[in-house]
This record gives C-alpha cells, sequence and structure tokens, in this order.
C-alpha cells in the first residue's frame, strides 16, 4: 500500500523498521474495516470485537500472526493504547458520518484517523536528542 512510507523506513534501525511496519500493518486492517471491500457488512458490534482484539494484543495474547508482530513491538516499545482506540473511534465515525460541517469536527475525525498514527510512532521513531522541552507537546 505505502511504496514512500516503505522508503522512509529504510532510514530506521531494523526492530524500529518491523516495530513500524507492525503499527502500520495495525492502522491498515483497521481502515479496511470500515473502507475495505466488506465495509457494508461492518456494524458497531464488529469495531467493539476489534477494540477487544487491541487490547488483548496489549495484555501480549494476539489473535493471529499479524496481531503477533505488534504485540512484539509492545514489548520492545511503550506505546499507550489511548491512539489506538481513538483511531477505532474514528473509524466508528467513518460508519455514520461522510461529511463534516465545521472546522471542530473535520479536525476531531482527523486526528482520530491520522493524528493517532503519529502518536503510535512516535515512541518507536524517538524524539531528536537535542530537543529539550516536554515531551507531550511533542
Amino acid at each position: 500500500y505505502a511504496k514512500t512510507f516503505y522508503l522512509g523506513t529504510q532510514l530506521m534501525t531494523p526492530v524500529q523498521a518491523r516495530c513500524i511496519w507492525a503499527i502500520y500493518v495495525w492502522c491498515r486492517r483497521t481502515d479496511e474495516l470500515v473502507d475495505g471491500p466488506n465495509a457494508s457488512k461492518i456494524t458497531p458490534q464488529a469495531l467493539d470485537r476489534w477494540e477487544e482484539r487491541l487490547e488483548a494484543m496489549f495484555q501480549g495474547k494476539p489473535y493471529d500472526e499479524l496481531d503477533a508482530a505488534l504485540t512484539d513491538t509492545l514489548s520492545k516499545y511503550p506505546l499507550e493504547i489511548q491512539p489506538f482506540r481513538d483511531m477505532i473511534e474514528g473509524m466508528r465515525m467513518d460508519l455514520f458520518k461522510s461529511r463534516y460541517y465545521t472546522f471542530d469536527e473535520l479536525y476531531e475525525y482527523c486526528y482520530r484517523v491520522a493524528g493517532t498514527v503519529g502518536l503510535m510512532t512516535m515512541p518507536v521513531m524517538g524524539v531528536d536528542p537535542s530537543y529539550k522541552g516536554p515531551v507531550d507537546k511533542v
């Protein structure tokens, strides 16, 4: 799916690259639930089950090999579950809404489906050692 994304990971260590790929795969699979070929069959309950799977991964209990890749990433880096949950909430928005009428609505959607990726990947990519400010701002 993401040729330029892959090229960017070539600038990382092999461990970082594999972990970023694992995050990307989870994000891609999550997005495919509401934008993929079976999107018309996805219900809020299906997203509830996807979130249960996510929680299982964070507890070290993957369902399949692709989940195991993210579980391995979680064992290596201090990722927080909330950005992953927030992305699932963005997918819930896709189930019921296709147009945003205010900037605040659009901002919330953009955070959930894209901004969350930055929060997921930042612990793996790290912060420039010369940065001395609060990491929360990053």
